[in-house]
């Protein structure tokens, strides 16, 4: 690894690393205060909890958040989205599901049980409106009248930030933009010089910098970098083969249709060469020319041109 490349912390192995290490808890803490407005003060009791679900039987399928702290009766869970896929936001989604279903069987009353509220850090665009922050509550369409389920999303736009941050003087950029340039730059000068004599962010940059020279980590890492290869060329090989296979019915479906135009344009030549036939047949045997039309149902001139007569 060169001393100028750092691991973006926009991979889920680097992401959980930083997030969890008690260290760095004064950059949680910011973040989650930033993004939610839970005051700091109210942040000082977070609790990391254990990330992994429990298989209630053999049909669950294991599954593992990024992030999950408690505050009070708070629970914030926080997932960083490398890509878009469809279904990501659904797969984040069961997770709010699963949070529920533990505080739920563990509390005495679903009243006061606590408020699920989510963090998505999204590396790619996907909103219409390109705001840095979206937050998603349950409301009634027309009324907007707020459901009484508590559970709060937000998504933070990271490519946003980055696109429109990056040039800019850091003098110029709040905290959270600055926050959000370190998670997902490559490079220690960028990062450095971002972070400035900050000391939480200096404190960031010099963790992103071990971890990125770390044997450990470079393994996670690249094994995530392979996984996300193999997904991917098993959605293209499924793309080709379905397109493979849609060419193999088009050809099939048009050699059909050409058979049965070429059939139904035979029988429609065979019929007019049998009319022109009979139409010099009755033209032989001097029948006028007015009979001849009505017995071929042809107009005056068609049959002429037939006769090739004037």
């Amino acid at each position: 690894m060169k001393d100028n490349i750092l691991l973006p912390a926009t991979r889920d192995c680097m992401f959980k690393a930083l997030m969890l290490k008690p260290e760095l808890n004064g950059f949680l803490k910011e973040l989650i205060n930033i993004i939610t407005g839970i005051p700091l003060d109210a942040l000082e009791e977070i609790k990391v909890q254990n990330t992994e679900y429990t298989i209630a039987n053999k049909n669950d399928k294991k599954m593992r958040s990024d992030v999950i702290v408690s505050i009070g009766n708070k629970y914030i869970n926080i997932e960083m989205n490398k890509e878009y896929y469809r279904g990501v936001f659904n797969k984040n989604d069961a997770y709010i599901s699963k949070i529920k279903a533990s505080i739920y069987k563990e509390s005495e009353d679903y009243i006061d049980a606590g408020q699920v509220i989510q963090i998505n850090f999204n590396d790619f665009y996907h909103f219409k409106y390109k705001k840095d922050i979206y937050k998603f509550l349950f409301l009634e369409e027309e009324t907007y009248e707020l459901d009484e389920d508590s559970t709060v999303k937000y998504h933070v736009c990271l490519p946003n930030i980055w696109d429109r941050c990056y040039n800019k003087n850091i003098s110029e950029l709040t905290r959270f933009e600055r926050f959000c340039l370190i998670l997902k730059t490559e490079e220690k000068e960028y990062a450095n010089k971002v972070a400035g004599d900050d000391e939480v962010m200096m404190s960031i940059v010099d963790e992103i910098a071990k971890l990125s020279v770390d044997d450990t980590m470079i393994g996670l890492y690249d094994a995530e970098i392979e996984e996300e290869k193999i997904r991917k060329t098993r959605l293209k090989g499924a793309r080709l083969e379905g397109l493979e296979q849609g060419i193999k019915e088009g050809i099939a479906q048009g050699i059909k249709q050409g058979i049965e135009q070429g059939i139904e344009q035979g029988v429609k030549q065979g019929i007019e060469q049998e009319k022109k036939e009979i139409v010099k047949s009755l033209y032989h045997l001097n029948i006028p020319l007015e009979s001849i039309c009505k017995a071929s149902k042809l107009s005056l001139k068609e049959v002429k041109d037939i006769l090739n007569i004037k």
